[in-house]
């Protein structure tokens, strides 16, 4: 199940060089992974639930991200967020920020595990 979000490139998201800093890249592709783990009831930010506030948490432990294109001062940019594989322990997340012509200006994989916050232990991925 694939996710989008729209993210309006802003002053504080620029840098010297008047594009989209690297570092806010990797913010909005949070933002987009958040917004999927929220989407497939595997993060409740804020939350309460029977087992207390938020007891599962997703731990990033591996990425790969490939800077293909400028994203500019003002630009409408959509970030797609995709499961490319759910195992028992771990999956992995595509990303995509997507330029209002339609070109990719930013792609990479994030490999992440589902952690039970109260024990501090690796539990299995739920269905999503």
């Amino acid at each position: 199940m694939s996710f989008e979000t729209v993210i309006e490139v802003d002053n504080h998201h620029i840098d010297h060089l008047n594009h989209l800093n690297h570092v806010e890249t990797v913010r909005f592709i949070e933002q987009g992974r958040s917004d999927w783990l929220q989407m497939c009831g595997l993060y409740t930010l804020g939350v309460e639930t029977i087992d207390g506030p938020s007891r599962y948490g997703s731990v990033v432990v591996n990425i790969n991200y490939n800077y293909r294109r400028e994203c500019m001062l003002g630009e409408l940019l959509r970030i797609t967020t995709q499961p490319q594989h759910l195992g028992h322990k771990s999956y992995h997340l595509r990303h995509e920020i997507i330029k209002p012509d339609g070109s990719i200006a930013f792609d990479g994989q994030v490999t992440s595990v589902v952690m039970d916050l109260t024990t501090r232990d690796i539990v299995p991925v739920p269905d999503c």
